[in-house]
């Protein structure tokens, strides 16, 4: 018998879902967490408003209010190349303004209270895949672990160890570049998405974010040498633009997100969030589909038992969904030149959003 039904590696909101739906199913689950129970993660942290209905209709809880930011809600302002006097906000729509750290807290002691094993500081090192499938851990101080679980989950982020060892080294990923400033500007309480190809080839953004301007550009990976330049020229054009005015950098950042790669999984090992690489590409936006594809996998699992399929084959099948949605967005926001980036804009601003 195996140590575990499922094994989860990786905390963040992809495998604290895929833990919680596997555990309320009955299942013995053990999540392996790299980091502290406190660990940082580097994001933006907007999320579109349908992530909390998907949260309460599918884990039954409400995002508490201690995980929100300030300004709790933000509007989407979009800024097309020409500038700010052909951009606006989006009507009827509103984004939830959250810290990232403090919400995958909560969701991994939500884990723990549904009887989840965590391990935190603890490394995945390699699997066996065997019958059971073998997992190698290393402990903090250097102990190797050998577990055995019937299934295994790969929620170990962009760079995802379980990914690599299933299918290599993925080359196609977006490195964003972010700092917080205390300064001052004419920004109202909205996420500003702001596209203009000589500022970057993917986008720039600001966030009010708890008293301080949060500053970022996305650079596909052939022009990471450029990274830095870019957010130089965004930042030059928001003075122009917005009257930015720089005051004490507050945190600099850089890390990456998927851009237009999807990998699921190979028999009883499958990969969710962004290991599997299903991250807007328009937007960087991937919590969403993390905790989508977290429940998905877990789902699948019991169609798996039930039916004595192979788990990657169900769950390919229903995240096929989600596989187009990754696709159809990273071949339309790669293919924008400016003129193209004026249009969308354009046309986001006619609508009237029903969220």
């Amino acid at each position: 018998m195996p140590d575990f039904d499922v094994v989860v590696i990786g905390g963040g909101p992809a495998g604290a879902a895929a833990a919680i739906t596997s555990s309320r199913s009955g299942l013995e689950v053990l999540l392996v967490e790299l980091g502290g129970p406190f660990r940082h993660k580097a994001c933006g942290g907007v999320l579109p408003p349908v992530t909390a209905d998907l949260i309460s209709d599918t884990l039954g809880r409400s995002i508490p209010e201690s995980v929100m930011s300030t300004p709790r809600e933000l509007g989407l302002y979009y800024v097309p190349p020409s500038g700010r006097v052909n951009g606006g906000a989006v009507r009827n729509y509103r984004l939830l303004n959250v810290n990232r750290d403090l919400l995958d807290q909560w969701l991994r002691k939500l884990a723990q209270e549904e009887g989840v094993e965590i391990r935190y500081e603890t490394s995945f090192l390699r699997f066996q895949d065997s019958d059971p499938i073998r997992v190698f851990l290393a402990k903090k101080d250097g102990t190797v672990l050998k577990i055995t679980t019937r299934y295994l989950i790969g929620a170990d982020g962009v760079h995802s160890r379980v990914r690599k060892q299933l299918y290599g080294v993925e080359e196609k990923l977006l490195h964003i570049l972010q700092e917080s400033w205390r300064a001052e500007g004419n920004f109202d309480d909205c996420f500003y998405a702001l596209f203009n190809g000589s500022i970057s080839p993917a986008y720039g953004y600001v966030i009010p974010k708890d008293g301080l301007l949060v500053f970022g550009v996305g650079a596909p990976r052939a022009y990471l040498k450029c990274i830095t330049a870019y957010l130089i020229r965004f930042k030059d054009w928001l003075k122009e633009e917005f009257a930015f005015r720089e005051g004490s950098l507050e945190g600099r950042e850089i890390w990456a997100i998927p851009y237009g790669f999807v990998r699921k999984g190979v028999r009883d090992i499958i990969l969710i969030g962004d290991a599997a690489g299903l991250c807007n590409s328009l937007s960087g936006e991937g919590v969403r589909w993390a905790i989508e594809s977290g429940v998905t996998a877990a789902t699948s699992i019991q169609e798996a038992i039930s039916n004595g399929r192979a788990l990657a084959a169900v769950y390919g099948d229903r995240i096929e969904p989600l596989e187009s949605f990754v696709r159809r967005t990273y071949n339309f926001s790669t293919s924008l030149t400016d003129e193209g980036r004026e249009e969308f804009v354009r046309s986001e601003l006619k609508r009237v959003s029903l969220d």
